[in-house]
């Protein structure tokens, strides 16, 4: 890898404020891309309490480039787990309604079955990752910690910076000694959370519906819930019995859970017992250990910038999210996936470095639109329990009362696979793109329209056996040709190579990628989207290189 080291003079190319998912995996992002970076986070072990759960599909995609995909099954469920969600009366009580969501090894044993059954499963090698935020990290602090071009400093914390027009100076302090020193790095990339230093050094606000309600996590321990659930045990159950209103959920596929339990006011949510609370959910009086308790308030609030000048936001530092949905720690990713590959082209010294003020254009909107859909997903979520208060009545009334409940569920897999939002997102605002006129497919939160729509996320296909499409892109530029036009390509990789922008030809002889891709010629961006696409080569194939470095418009 040392061809693909960055040298510097004097500075470090890249500060990384926070330790956390998304600083871990932008600084895994950065050296893949061989430029070196310190993360500096003020905690010095992984916070065990749970937070985000379940690894949407682009993320797990941006993981697979990285080579880290199967560690990231590894650090959740067993293969075999379905990931089923379950709404119940309580966990043990009365089956309302049933989301089948398929393990990750009956992706590859039923391949041929769930694409009937469920179509979105073709979309991506992947469907649904149900791994914890802890464990996550845990995986990515090993994988950065090996690497020669990351420097990992826990127990630092940045307390102030300043910028100019060549980079940006750093004060690092530690924890327990006190020592300061400064840093001087190219660029800072805030990472550190919601009581983001980095935001609140750029006097950057928050913006949003703001405070949506407040929730208790518990995080428990019981040894023998996983056995009383049986053999068709989810992983998700939602307990609609009136005063359970919330989510239970499996850590490791078996002893360890989280409830995380909604509440009107934070007086209501602390005077409540906590083994009382779990075992209300449950339905039964059966052991229970409470490893944490954590309040935490569900929010739908956006940074007004993500960044200004060399200094960067990404993650909870910039979008503030409700959990129903599993948005941030996934949106968090796909914006270090998209900060990574600019800083790598301004500093390989192809793209004009105006192309980093795109990050927030393509960013910031997706932020947007993420958040409110989680927000959406919890209002229905509360709908959902105002309508459950007659389920655990005898007879009729309480079969009805589950039958009408029942009803209403289905539209709620948009909540547990909302494929639509991962894969459907694009940039067609975005100055790096070539816009064709055509319109956008229809946006649905559950399910996902392939396209090669300049912007839009290059689709999956698989070429052969365990081998993506996918795993052609990352390193510069791809032009993908289909149906033997490989000659026709010289006027775009002649204008490529005379700007000094990387850019390779692959050839696909695939009849179901050249129907998925749509056009004889597609050029996809390092991050896997689609930059340009047409049956021909452009009359200015000097003008699309300009545009899609930086040089273009603005």
């Amino acid at each position: 890898m040392s061809d693909l080291v960055h040298q510097t003079r004097g500075a470090v190319p890249v500060v990384i404020a926070g330790a956390g998912p998304i600083g871990l995996t932008l600084a895994a992002e950065l050296a893949w891309r061989g430029i070196r970076c310190i993360v500096a986070d003020p905690q010095i072990e992984v916070n065990p309490h749970p937070r985000a759960i379940s690894i949407g599909v682009r993320s797990m995609e941006h993981f697979r480039r990285l080579g880290l995909d199967q560690k990231v099954i590894d650090a959740g469920v067993p293969r075999d787990q379905a990931l089923d969600v379950v709404y119940v009366t309580r966990m043990l009580g009365e089956e309302i309604h049933r989301f089948a969501i398929p393990s990750i090894n009956a992706l590859k044993t039923d391949a041929a079955a769930l694409a009937q059954s469920i179509p979105e499963t073709t979309a991506s090698p992947y469907y649904k990752t149900w791994t914890a935020q802890a464990p996550l990290e845990r995986m990515l602090r090993a994988h950065v910690k090996a690497s020669p071009l990351i420097e990992l400093r826990l127990g630092c914390r940045i307390e102030s910076f300043t910028q100019d027009g060549d980079g940006v100076d750093i004060t690092l302090v530690e924890e327990v000694s006190g020592h300061q020193e400064t840093c001087r790095a190219q660029y800072l990339a805030g990472c550190d959370g919601a009581k983001s230093v980095v935001r609140a050094g750029l006097g950057i606000k928050l913006t949003g519906r703001g405070t949506l309600g407040i929730a208790l996590g518990l995080y428990f321990r019981a040894p023998a819930l996983r056995a009383a659930l049986g053999r068709n045990a989810g992983v998700m159950y939602w307990p609609l019995a009136p005063g359970c209103g919330g989510t239970i959920y499996t850590i490791d596929g078996g002893d360890e859970w989280v409830f995380n339990r909604y509440f009107n006011s934070e007086e209501e949510a602390r005077l409540q017992n906590p083994q009382e609370l779990i075992r209300a959910a449950i339905g039964a009086d059966i052991e229970i250990e409470i490893i944490s308790a954590l309040e935490w308030l569900p929010r739908q609030l956006v940074a007004e910038s993500y960044g200004e000048g060399r200094v960067f936001l990404a993650g909870d530092a910039c979008h503030l999210f409700v959990p129903t949905g599993g948005f941030g720690m996934n949106t968090g990713i796909g914006d270090v996936a998209d900060l990574a590959w600019k800083i790598d082209a301004v500093m390989q010294g192809w793209a004009n470095p105006a192309i980093l003020a795109t990050y927030d254009r393509e960013r910031r909107p997706i932020g947007t639109r993420n958040t409110l859909e989680a927000a959406d997903n919890y209002a229905r979520s509360g709908d959902i329990f105002a309508q459950a208060m007659q389920i655990e009545e005898p007879g009729e009334t309480g079969t009805g009362a589950r039958r009408a409940l029942a009803e209403k569920l289905p539209p709620k897999i948009k909540h547990f696979a909302p494929i639509g939002v991962h894969l459907g997102y694009h940039y067609e605002a975005s100055p790096l793109i070539i816009a064709d006129g055509t319109p956008a497919p229809p946006h649905d939160a559950a399910s996902y329209t392939a396209t090669t729509r300049p912007g839009h996320r290059a689709p999956h296909v698989w070429l052969r056996e365990g081998a993506s499409i996918l795993d052609l892109f990352g390193r510069g530029y791809v032009l993908l040709c289909f149906n033997d036009d490989g000659a026709k390509a010289g006027p775009m990789l002649a204008a490529a190579r005379k700007a000094a922008v990387p850019m390779r030809l692959e050839c696909i002889e695939n009849a179901a990628a050249a129907r998925i891709y749509e056009r004889r010629f597609v050029l996809v961006r390092p991050d896997g989207h689609v930059a340009w696409r047409s049956d021909d080569m452009p009359a200015d194939a000097s003008g699309v290189i300009a545009a899609i470095s930086g040089y273009g418009r603005t």
